[in-house]
């Protein structure tokens, strides 16, 4: 621009500042502003939809124990507590700490299912193994002692995790163990009752679940078993209690047992349930049942008799008694003093079709339905051929579970019904008629003469009038039967005899003779004593109290004697009167 005056032109310059933006307005500005921020939550709202998604999917394939810990924490238990028929718990809820693992934390599966697994031998390691190697978290167990954390601690495994949880709790410990049973996480019940829930009841069931069980009977029988397993040194010992007029299981043991708290802190062999599970040659007791068979067809009378003077060769084979006998014997006498050669000739009279229809009965030839899963399956001749059918009359090449033989006999002196046994209070099973009550009768009094005059006179209770049989069997191998003289010695019986309300029986593997029995271990002196103990201290605790002779035999033969009649003073006058009465009946 020119001024007046000035001889020379002067420019004049516009100056900027440097820090201010060039060629931005204020409506430019706040619209760059609202964009980032809108990026800036745009980018936060998919980071956390992706978290979310991700969370989803882990809660959905990864999770599914932790989600049950939770539900459980804030739920009622869904397993029910378990007590015995006076009320007792056997099983019950109890807040806990429970052992669990998060596999995304590990590095080495084998080292972490190989450390768990030695301290819990019981864990499904399948499982566990799968679920580590897919990254997931793991429930290992419901609950743990103090003393099992520490161990657990002690391993030095990454992605232990200890959480709150409603675990089972067994107050009894190991009695009754294998009624009760256990459960292993992800797996629910593996034997017992436990198992029995899973099968049977349905979740959230209202109140306790009552057995039949009663803790004061199991303590007794578990007593008495334990007692004699040390003293004869055997291998094993089990033991049922029946009602003989339900069905029910008033006990059942099995020795060696285990704490279902701790099931790994027992050897492997604890674990089985030897009255339910295992089948065994049960020998002798098998004859009460082939001649009240024998009875029932009409074959036989209590006064026939029989020449067991001579060994019976059948087929390839010859059969003889354990010891020498009178002879000629009585079928009553063939029982009393457990002659085999007489119990062979009572069953070719049976025949096989005979013999059969009685193990079918008596449910002896299929495995015994229960509540509980583990029965044992019979182990029967596939050929009836003579020597098949002479041997299963008394017991050997003819195995049965401890528990489906005392069921049989009840059926044999109840007055002939055959229950099937249950192990729930007032859950009497299915019934039948196996025999009649005559048969049933006459079964009493021959069995009532073997523990007065026969093989059983260790197993005399004053006052209950026990009836019962002995039974030895030698133990087969491979090949036949042991040559080094190993047995299963029995006692099975009813008290009280005149009107049987219980049967027992006690049994042990491979025991030892001692001293005291001149190196005896055959049933008469290992297991009749102790059938005589628990009749002694459980009867009392099940509402049972001694009688005098005259209300025993007036159980036994059936009638009411009139006032004036001679009274009977002692046992061997009312074996004398029950002799009387057995030959009247047969003439």
């Amino acid at each position: 621009m020119m001024m007046e005056g000035l001889s020379q032109p002067v420019t004049v310059t516009t100056v900027f500042d440097d820090h201010a933006p060039r060629d931005r307005t204020p409506v430019a500005a706040a619209k760059s502003d609202g964009q980032f921020r809108l990026m800036l939550c745009g980018g936060f709202f998919m980071f956390a939809f992706a978290v979310m998604i991700l969370r989803l999917g882990y809660l959905a394939f990864g999770m599914d124990d932790e989600i049950r810990l939770i539900r459980v924490e804030n739920a009622v238990p869904i397993r029910p507590e378990v007590v015995d028929r006076n009320g007792r718990p056997l099983i019950m809820n109890s807040s806990a700490e429970g052992l669990a693992i998060d596999g995304r934390d590990i590095w080495d599966v084998e080292e972490a299912v190989s450390g768990l697994q030695g301290l819990f031998p019981t864990i499904d390691a399948d499982r566990l193994r799968t679920r580590l190697a897919k990254k997931q978290y793991t429930l290992v167990m419901d609950s743990i002692q103090p003393e099992e954390r520490q161990a657990v601690i002690a391993l030095g495994l990454p992605g232990l995790r200890f959480p709150d949880t409603t675990g089972r709790a067994y107050p009894q410990r190991d009695l009754a163990a294998h009624v009760v049973g256990y459960t292993i996480p992800g797996r629910g019940g593996v034997v017992g009752v436990e198992k029995a829930l899973d099968l049977t009841m349905k979740p959230g069931a209202k109140g306790p679940v009552r057995l039949s069980i009663d803790l004061v009977a199991q303590q007794v029988l578990e007593d008495e078993l334990a007692g004699a397993l040390q003293t004869f040194s055997a291998k094993a010992a089990w033991g049922v209690l029946l009602d003989a007029n339900t069905g029910e299981v008033r006990a059942l043991a099995s020795l060696p047992d285990y704490n279902p708290n701790q099931p790994g802190s027992a050897d492997t062999g604890a674990w089985r349930n030897r009255a339910m599970s295992d089948v065994y040659e049960m020998g002798s007791a098998f004859k009460p049942i082939t001649v009240a068979a024998a009875l029932e067809n009409g074959v036989i009378e209590l006064t026939d008799q029989f020449d067991v003077a001579t060994p019976l060769k059948i087929g390839a084979w010859t059969i003889d008694d354990y010891s020498h006998k009178k002879s000629p014997m009585t079928t009553a006498e063939v029982v009393q003093y457990s002659s085999n050669i007489g119990t062979i000739q009572i069953v070719q009279r049976l025949g096989v079709d005979g013999f059969r229809a009685v193990l079918e009965t008596l449910n002896l030839d299929r495995p015994l339905a229960t509540e509980l899963a583990e029965a044992g399956t019979p182990m029967l001749s596939k050929e009836w051929r003579p020597s098949e059918l002479a041997s299963s009359s008394y017991g050997h090449g003819i195995a049965v579970s401890p528990l489906q033989l005392t069921a049989a006999f009840a059926a044999v002196v109840n007055g002939g019904t055959y229950y099937a046994p249950t192990f729930i209070d007032g859950g009497a099973g299915k019934q039948h008629q196996a025999f009649s009550r005559a048969t049933s009768d006459q079964m009493r009094i021959v069995l009532r003469k073997t523990v007065t005059d026969g093989t059983g006179g260790k197993a005399e209770v004053a006052g209950f009038y026990p009836i019962g049989k002995t039974s030895t069997a030698d133990k087969p191998g491979i090949g036949g039967y042991d040559d080094h003289g190993e047995l299963i010695s029995s006692f099975i019986g009813a008290f009280p005899g005149y009107d049987p309300q219980y049967v027992l029986l006690v049994s042990f593997d491979e025991p030892q003779g001692i001293e005291s029995t001149y190196g005896y271990a055959t049933a008469g002196y290992v297991a009749a004593p102790v059938f005589k103990r628990v009749v002694e201290r459980v009867a009392p605790a099940l509402g049972l109290m001694p009688v005098g002779d005259d209300v025993a035999f007036d159980g036994f033969v059936g009638l009411r004697r009139e006032q004036g009649d001679r009274q009977l003073t002692d046992n061997n006058a009312l074996t004398a009167l029950l002799t009387e009465t057995e030959i009247d009946e047969a003439q």
